[in-house]
């Protein structure tokens, strides 16, 4: 019998296990350097309950503890003539890996007639979220991803 996973709406009271799991994805992404500092886990959750609309952070749980996390931005493309969601972040915590949650969140965003395409950006060296993302039908556009800090 397959556990229920339950997709939900992060909560302020979520918090505190969820950044332990953004710095947790940073550190894989970026080894042995503090890249994502409390200051900036602080100003996104600032502005995800704020009254805006385009972010959203979705959790994973089961059995009432969270194994994972999405960051989504919702933003209007012209060139796609529609509103595209972006999946800024996908964490599954180690001990939840290799069960089909990232596939099936996927899946479930993919139902959303909202949007005409989703977009997701991965290093090259996360070999295991590349072949995941192609499996489900990701495509590599033929841009280069340019940008410039501010702060």
């Amino acid at each position: 019998m397959q556990e229920e996973i339950v997709f939900r709406a992060a909560r302020p009271e979520d918090k505190p296990v969820l950044s332990q799991m953004i710095k947790a994805l940073y550190e894989c992404l970026v080894p042995g350097e503090e890249y994502m500092t409390d200051e900036k886990i602080n100003a996104t959750f600032d502005h995800l309950f704020s009254p805006q609309q385009q972010l959203r952070l979705e959790v994973f749980e089961t059995d009432q503890k969270i194994i994972g996390y999405a960051l989504l931005v919702d933003y209007w493309y012209n060139e796609y003539g529609g509103m595209v969601l972006q999946l800024d972040e996908l964490y599954i915590a180690p001990e939840a890996r290799g069960r089909g949650i990232a596939s099936s969140y996927i899946r479930k965003i993919s139902q959303d007639k909202t949007y005409v395409a989703i977009h997701l950006e991965v290093l090259p060296e996360n070999e295991n979220a590349y072949k995941l993302y192609k499996h489900l039908g990701f495509e590599e556009k033929e841009t280069k991803l340019l940008y410039r800090a501010q702060k």
